[in-house]
């Protein structure tokens, strides 16, 4: 049952601080170094400094860059280039984008959520990789701030929440802007008690997936777990995460597959492979198709067969599974059980530590790195669908980490959590 409450999030002053285009940031995992670069030049107040801040100090004396993102933090607060909000409230935004020649809007809100163990009422949809909770659980010791949201889904055939936060947000925005990747997004900000009540009421009996943030929240767990020492009462700040909460049922809900690439395989042979991948799976290769064609083909045939296409040695493949189970397993499932892991011997712990099996949203960058020898194969997959998740997550499955990509990814930097009593009050 999840327990969801109003917040005084610390907000951008854009008088002080500028235009918002210039001080927001994508998610800190999907932001590569010369990214980061360029969101350092921007604006020296972006979030960017808090989420992902460079190893060598541009100025302060901390001697660690956990340090010096609460420097910055505290510094931003007293010059009141971030301000708190005046009275708890939860933040409706929406995103407007262009996919396929189709024009989509996604809702959502964000508000705060009672910490839960996993499986009462808050589950996670995939396994996650050891490194980035290190790094999060240190970020959140010294900055005592949730800067990102998790991203939570829901479900909501009626509409009841979605059409709550339509009424709430039929007046001008308080933010509006197009961000670098022409995305329009826009915020209201929802102080009446009323609406925030009834929203909160049809929120909790429903269960909430953790979309993206599982090292967020998980490091939220630690965090708690770390401040218990020092608990004031049974309903503490640290008891609580920001959470981006959107439904998959609302018309705007886009998730798109993450391919896989793997490498450094000493002993990988394309003859093998294709013998071993022939025991389970009807094949095709080399296919004479492009990579739209490719990927048409396993959309069409998405629902009914488990269809895999993969690449290697500058020819497409596609693989069929011949005995699918009933229900349908996952596609996604069935590469790494019987390909990644079965074939490969890529093992979950290699994958966890981030070795040998590498993540890509797009199919020509996939492509592209087999060419330069930079991995041996490719594997491409059709996206999951909703109805297809949810069962599964609910009874207590764990995807493979990176199963899949909710589009389009949350900003940081439009909303963060103050974790203390100041916030809640």
């Amino acid at each position: 049952m999840p327990i969801l409450r109003p917040f005084r999030a610390l907000r951008y002053d854009t008088k002080v601080a500028g235009d918002i285009r210039d001080l927001v940031a994508p998610p800190y995992d999907i932001i590569y170094d010369e990214w980061r670069d360029r969101l350092y030049t921007r604006n020296p107040y972006n979030i960017i400094r808090l989420i992902k801040t460079r190893d060598d100090p541009e100025e302060g004396d901390a001697p660690d860059k956990y340090r010096r993102a609460a420097e910055y933090i505290s510094s931003w607060m007293e010059k009141g280039i971030l301000r708190r909000e005046d009275a708890p409230a939860f933040y409706i935004r929406s995103e407007t984008f262009e996919l396929e020649g189709e024009t989509r809007t996604r809702y959502g809100f964000v508000g705060l959520v009672r910490l839960e163990e996993f499986g009462r009422g808050i589950y996670p949809h995939e396994r996650t990789l050891s490194g980035p909770k290190i790094d999060r659980l240190n970020l959140v010791k010294a900055t005592r701030t949730n800067l990102s949201q998790v991203f939570g889904i829901y479900r909501d055939p009626e509409q009841e929440v979605q059409e709550l936060l339509r009424k709430a947000s039929s007046g001008a925005p308080e933010v509006s802007f197009r961000d670098e990747q022409d995305i329009h997004r826009k915020m209201w900000i929802l102080h009446e008690p009323e609406t925030i009540y009834r929203i909160q009421e049809r929120m909790r009996d429903r269960a909430i997936i953790i979309a993206d943030g599982h090292h967020r929240y998980e490091t939220a767990l630690a965090y708690r777990e770390f401040m218990a020492p020092v608990r004031e009462k049974a309903d503490d700040p640290f008891d609580y995460i920001s959470m981006y909460f959107s439904s998959v049922d609302d018309p705007g809900m886009t998730i798109l597959p993450t391919h896989r690439k793997a490498g450094d395989m000493p002993s990988f042979s394309r003859e093998i492979f294709l013998e071993k991948l022939s025991s389970d799976f009807e094949v095709e290769f080399p296919a004479r198709v492009t990579i739209p064609e490719m990927l048409k083909l396993m959309k069409k045939n998405s629902t009914a067969d488990s269809v895999i296409g993969f690449y290697t040695g500058g020819e497409f493949g596609i693989a069929r599974l011949k005995h699918p189970a009933v229900p349908k397993e996952l596609d996604v499932e069935i590469l790494h059980g019987k390909i990644i892991e079965k074939i490969l011997n890529i093992t979950r712990e290699d994958i966890a530590a981030g070795k040998r099996l590498h993540f890509s949203q797009s199919p020509d960058h996939a492509i592209d790195d087999v060419n330069r020898r930079k991995d041996q194969i490719a594997f491409f997959l059709n996206p999951i669908r909703p109805e297809e998740m949810f069962p599964r997550v609910l009874n207590g499955n764990r995807m493979p980490q990176k199963s899949t990509y909710f589009y389009p990814k949350t900003l940081s930097g439009l909303v963060m959590y103050r974790i203390d009593r100041e916030s809640l009050e």
